[in-house]
């Protein structure tokens, strides 16, 4: 699976370095950026140009910044009509470590299932949450002695 990264200025490339920095070199990818200036025909030609040089039948997964966004606009618009294609927002360090470990333990996995196999709720934490969380579970478990 190619995986194509778009987002609003060059967050899509530095979220692609972190990600070699924790994961390693992140093969199949490429990296669209959208910059002042440029419109949603702008990126429709960069991810017409990438998608050129991958094969008729590989799966592409567009991962863009903002639901709505120019990059997500441009990459439903290429999407649409073809299996092969899909797009998921919310491009995060997260996100894109998780794709990629995705894609490394299912080599067969379509473009369509990645969204199911994310989860939901997966990159939002909160510290406060996550801590009285616990303790709710504690005073439970007093409570039963």
């Amino acid at each position: 699976m190619h995986l194509i990264l778009g987002a609003h200025g060059k967050l899509a490339q530095e979220v692609v370095h972190s990600a070699n920095m924790v994961f390693g070199h992140l093969d199949d990818l490429d990296v669209v950026t959208f910059l002042p200036g440029e419109n949603a025909e702008t990126l429709k030609e960069k991810y017409q140009e990438i998608l050129g040089k991958c094969s008729e039948e590989e799966q592409i997964l567009f991962l863009v910044d903002l639901f709505g966004g120019s990059p997500y606009n441009a990459a439903f618009e290429t999407v649409m009509g073809q299996d092969r294609m899909d797009v998921i927002t919310g491009l995060s360090l997260p996100m894109l470590i998780d794709v990629a470990g995705i894609r490394m333990m299912n080599e067969e996995i379509r473009a369509a299932e990645v969204y199911g196999e994310l989860g939901a709720d997966t990159y939002i934490r909160s510290c406060r949450k996550m801590l009285s969380d616990t303790k709710t579970e504690a005073d439970e478990e007093d409570d039963e002695l």
